[in-house]
């Protein structure tokens, strides 16, 4: 519990302090098995479909699990299941802004972006954060 007078920690700290840096990305024409080799190799619980350095959309485990309970074909490429409304934030935001931010949009995944402004949609991906991410911090200030 913060003191008498201070902010907690999840109310001041910039998301950009617990973003991963380094973003798991996938080609357009990858296939859904390459995505979920992607996954598993990494650890991790989405990857960012990406043209170049421009992501386009987003893949999850989930939609992965997905596919393959309704008898989907992995060999689907993955901008046919990609997410393509991405969440993203600036990497000022507060963890207090991004813990709302995922609920208030109903994601676990958050890509973060740098550069000038406040619109959280432009300048260029600097990371990504997730629930688990989030979470830890909130648990490690608790």
């Amino acid at each position: 519990m913060a003191p008498t007078g201070t902010r907690p920690a999840w109310a001041t700290t910039p998301i950009r302090r617990l973003a991963t840096r380094e973003l798991a990305t996938v080609p357009p024409d990858a296939t859904l098995q390459e995505v979920a080799e992607e996954l598993a190799m990494d650890e991790i619980g989405v990857v960012v479909v990406a043209q170049g350095h421009e992501p386009v959309g987003v893949v999850s485990e989930r939609d992965l699990v997905a596919v393959i309970a309704g008898g989907g074909d992995l060999g689907t490429q993955a901008t046919d299941l990609m997410t393509v409304d991405l969440v993203s934030t600036r990497e000022d935001a507060t963890v207090l802004d991004v813990a709302r931010l995922m609920i208030d949009a109903e994601v676990r995944h958050v890509l973060v972006r740098g550069g000038e402004g406040d619109d959280p949609t432009a300048g260029p991906i600097t990371g990504i954060v997730s629930m688990r991410d989030v979470l830890g911090f909130l648990l490690e200030d608790s």
